[in-house]
C-alpha cells in the first residue's frame, strides 16, 4: 500500500514538472540563466549542431543565445537574445529563411564566445555599395543591418541603431568600451529631415530610395495623384511644394524634385524618389544609394 502511494506521488510530481517545463515563454521575456550543461543533458555538440536545444516551437537555445519566434508588424520575426539581452531581430515573410539567418548568427556568437574573442575587435562599418551597416569582428563581416535585420528597440535612425547593436555586442561579449563612430560612414550635416522645415540652402546627406509600381495613380499625402514618372519625392517633414536638388554621390548626377508625399519610413533613408527622378540620377537600378539633398525652397 505504501509503495503504491509513493509511486503515485512520484508520478504526479513528474507530471507537474513536465507540464511546467513545456510552457511557452513570451518573446519579450528574458531567457533564463541556467547553464548550457544543465539543460543539454543529451550531450548535443555545440559546434556541429547549430541548434543546441529546441525547447518548443517558439524557443531555440544555443550556448550563449536564445531565439524567440514571434510576430512583428504583421511579419514573421525571430529575436535573438545574447547573454539574456535582446540583440537583433530578424524579420521577413519566410519563417524558414528567418530561422536560418538567426541560427547562423547564433552559431557564430557561440564560436566567438568559445574562442574567448576580444570584444575590442568588434566594430561597425558603412558599406556604400550595399547601402547598409555591417557589424564586424577583426574586419570580418558578422552580420548586415538592413530591413530584414534590425535592432529590437529600433530608434528608426540606422546610424544610431548600428552603434547601439555594436556596443551591446561589445559589452556582452567582453565588456569592451563603447565606440562612437562608424567606419566609412559619410558625414551627415543633417541625419534626417528634422529641423530643416523651410530651411532654404540647407544640405541633408543620407540614403535615398525610390517608389513607383503599385503606387502609380494613388493619392499622395498632399492629395494629388502620384505619377511615378514625374520628378517628385516623399520626405518626412519638408513642406509640400518644397523643391530640393538631389545629387547621387556615387556618380555626381543631380535632379530637382518637388515634395508631394510623406516618407520614407524605413530607418536610415531620408528621401523616397519617384521612379522617374531615380532614373534621372542613375539610382533606379540599385534601389538605394547615398545622396545629398539641397533645399531650394518653394
Amino acid at each position: 500500500m505504501l509503495t503504491n502511494t509513493w509511486n503515485n506521488a512520484v508520478r504526479s510530481a513528474i507530471t507537474i514538472i513536465l507540464g511546467v517545463s513545456g510552457l511557452a515563454i513570451a518573446p519579450n521575456v528574458r531567457a533564463n540563466t541556467a547553464n548550457f550543461s544543465e539543460q543539454n543533458t543529451a550531450g548535443t555538440s555545440q559546434v556541429n549542431n547549430p541548434v543546441a536545444v529546441q525547447l518548443n516551437d517558439t524557443i531555440q537555445e544555443f550556448l550563449t543565445s536564445k531565439l524567440y519566434s514571434h510576430q512583428w508588424q504583421s511579419q514573421q520575426a525571430v529575436t535573438l537574445h545574447f547573454q539574456n539581452i535582446p540583440l537583433l531581430t530578424f524579420v521577413g515573410n519566410d519563417q524558414g529563411e528567418i530561422n536560418a539567418r538567426a541560427r547562423e548568427f547564433a552559431s557564430r556568437l557561440d564560436q566567438l564566445h568559445q574562442q574567448q574573442a576580444d570584444a575590442n575587435k568588434i566594430a561597425v562599418r558603412w558599406d556604400s555599395q550595399r547601402a547598409e551597416h555591417l557589424i564586424q569582428y577583426d574586419q570580418e563581416d558578422l552580420i548586415a543591418l538592413n530591413d530584414g535585420t534590425i535592432l529590437p528597440d529600433s530608434t528608426t535612425n540606422a546610424q544610431n541603431d548600428a552603434l547601439q547593436a555594436t556596443n551591446r555586442l561589445r559589452r556582452l561579449l567582453g565588456n569592451a568600451e563603447p565606440i562612437t563612430s562608424i567606419i566609412d560612414q559619410p558625414e551627415q550635416v543633417i541625419a534626417s529631415g528634422a529641423g530643416v522645415k523651410g530651411s532654404t540652402g540647407r544640405v541633408i546627406r543620407g540614403i535615398a530610395s525610390w517608389y513607383g509600381p503599385g503606387f502609380h495613380g494613388r493619392r499622395t499625402a498632399n492629395g494629388e495623384r502620384f505619377n511615378q514618372n514625374a520628378l517628385t519625392a516623399a520626405h518626412r517633414s519638408l513642406p509640400f511644394g518644397t523643391r530640393v536638388k538631389v545629387t547621387n554621390v556615387s556618380n555626381g548626377r543631380s535632379v530637382v524634385v518637388r515634395i508631394n508625399d510623406r516618407g520614407p519610413f524605413t530607418g536610415g533613408r531620408v528621401i523616397d524618389l519617384a521612379a522617374g527622378a531615380a532614373q534621372a540620377i542613375g539610382l533606379k537600378s540599385r534601389g538605394v544609394g547615398p545622396v545629398t539633398i539641397q533645399v531650394l525652397g518653394r
